[in-house]
């Protein structure tokens, strides 16, 4: 709790990063910067400079109005249906060099930084420069992360200047070629990055390895100001990211929810999870077939996210599960989340990522740059919504969604996990709008996952996992009425993090999910 500030992340260092920025006068995009660029350093293998991020933003120079910031990065120029055609690809790779898109985080950092921030950037990189530079100790799960790509992936020894085999918790681990780079955006802003002899260093690799991203392809600034999706639920609006974000589908589903009254205390739980899992499937579904780069195509998200729509899609929805057949397994999950608010309610709710584990596993050395395998995210059917085209930014997992209530700020969130995102800021914002937890309470309720999820994995059979901590007769109520149901471990479905306004006090509470390493801090 606090009421100066609070800066909640996926790691103690960014948090800590960031509060240090609001304790000498900054402000939450001050703060949320230092801990961006902080987990570019200690989370590498989900989040940097080689990925995209995405944020809304709430300050009070402009009347607390929410603004979107969609940085996510287009396909190279070469990538083409055609060229991977020729290459007798009927889908785009998972990972190596042909899954690399054009990288958008650091054009989404330093507009943040641009438009918002008061510190130099060069003070906001400071601590996670020192850090690359210095080193910190390896976690149990980077070291795990790191152990499962060795074979395939030698350039992340190079990276971190020890050997594989050393690379154990607790070993302090250094990254000079990821401090040079973060120092450069510092000192010279886009030029540092997208130009000179960073940018020549890793498109000289990646082109190298056999990828096609050129020089050319950074020339354009892929951070964009947008208008943010909005919806009401109940007494509340729910602001979400436009396409080509995924957002739109916890606005759907909270729709398509909305007049089940699921804050009935008499309301079963078995038949809650049954009817949000009915909409999930539904929003999916939609994602499907509209999500679309909004230059290339209309997604019609005023369609989808109407009540109209929402009423004509629960008429769908039966006392047994329908098939949700049709779309496929949940892509990358390696992506990190993080949040802030000042003393005068400023707001930042960010979410960065590289799309998979270590992203597309191509990781130049010399910058430290670990480059994304978003192009994966693309269909190589033409005619479709999201299919590939040069210049053209795939469909995003990634999203975030900030809350007002009576004209006020209420709540900040978002979680990583790739198709779990909007499953898990739904079941969140459930917890708190309707059963009015507070945010740790909501965070640390069991959650479910429905699959399969979205491209670009392979179709796969449909399954409700529930993480350990479910009564076993709402378990067995769900197998009653047709669902698949699995049960894993207790902490298995993403890492969210929340802050909350007591409607009462004025002061903000902050949730950090058990998942993963997730730390608050509030002062």
């Amino acid at each position: 709790m606090g009421r100066a500030g609070i800066v909640a992340t996926g790691h103690h260092l960014a948090s800590l990063a960031g509060v240090k920025a609001l304790q000498e006068g900054g402000n939450a995009v001050d703060a949320v910067l230092a801990a961006a660029l902080m987990m570019a350093v200690v989370k590498p293998d989900a989040s940097g400079p080689g990925g995209d991020l995405f944020a809304l933003v709430s300050f009070s120079k402009n009347s607390g109005r929410i603004e979107a910031l969609n940085a996510s990065g287009p396909a190279p120029g070469k990538a083409t249906i055609d060229f991977f055609r020729e290459k007798r690809l009927s889908r785009i790779p998972l990972e190596g060099p042909l899954s690399i898109a054009v990288p958008g985080a650091v054009d989404g950092w330093l507009e943040l930084h641009g438009r918002y921030g008061t510190f130099e950037l060069s003070r906001l990189a400071r601590d996670a420069i020192q850090c690359a530079r210095e080193g910190f100790p390896l976690y149990p799960s980077l070291a795990e992360r790191i152990a499962e790509i060795a074979p395939g992936c030698r350039d992340v020894e190079r990276a971190f200047r020890a050997p594989l085999g050393e690379l154990k918790p607790g070993r302090a681990v250094t990254q000079p070629g990821l401090a040079d780079t973060l120092e450069q955006i510092s000192q010279k802003g886009r030029a540092g990055f997208y130009e000179g002899k960073i940018a020549e260093s890793f498109c000289r690799y990646i082109q190298k390895s056999g990828g096609v991203l050129e020089l050319k392809d950074l020339e354009k600034t892929n951070a964009e100001w947008m208008d943010p999706l909005k919806s009401t639920y109940r007494n509340y609006t729910v602001y979400e990211q436009p396409p080509v974000s995924q957002g739109f589908m916890v606005l759907e589903m909270l729709n398509i929810l909305e007049e089940y009254r699921l804050n009935d205390e008499k309301r079963d739980l078995a038949e809650v999870i049954h009817l949000m899992v009915e909409a999930k499937k539904l929003a999916f579904e939609d994602r499907i077939q509209y999500l679309e780069d909004p230059r290339f195509g209309d997604p019609k998200m005023a369609l989808v996210i109407s009540k109209e729509h929402a009423r004509a899609r629960r008429r769908l929805i039966s006392e047994v599960p329908r098939s949700g057949a049709g779309v496929a397994q949940p892509g990358g999950s390696d992506t990190t989340y993080l949040c802030a608010i000042d003393g005068e309610g400023n707001a930042v709710s960010l979410i960065q990522s590289i799309f998979a584990a270590f992203g597309s596993r191509v990781v130049d050395a010399e910058t430290g740059v670990v480059m994304n395998n978003r192009l994966c995210g693309f269909g190589l059917k033409p005619g479709r919504a999201n299919a590939l085209m040069p210049g053209k930014r795939p469909a995003h997992t990634l999203n975030s969604y900030m809350v007002s209530s009576e004209g006020k700020l209420a709540v900040i969130g978002g979680s990583p996990g790739a198709d779990d995102q909007p499953q898990t800021n739904l079941q969140i914002l459930y917890n708190l709008l309707d059963l009015g937890m507070d945010p740790q309470s909501a965070i640390e309720f069991p959650r479910w996952s429905h699959q399969p999820g979205t491209p670009p994995r392979a179709e796969g059979p449909e399954e409700l996992k529930m993480e350990e901590g479910f009564p076993a007769p709402v378990i067995e109520a769900l197998r009653a009425r047709g669902h698949n149901v699995s049960v894993v471990d207790r902490w298995s479905f993403g890492s969210a993090k929340v802050i909350v306004r007591d409607a009462d006090t004025g002061a903000w509470m902050a949730g950090a999910d058990p998942r993963r390493e997730a730390y608050a801090i509030g002062w």
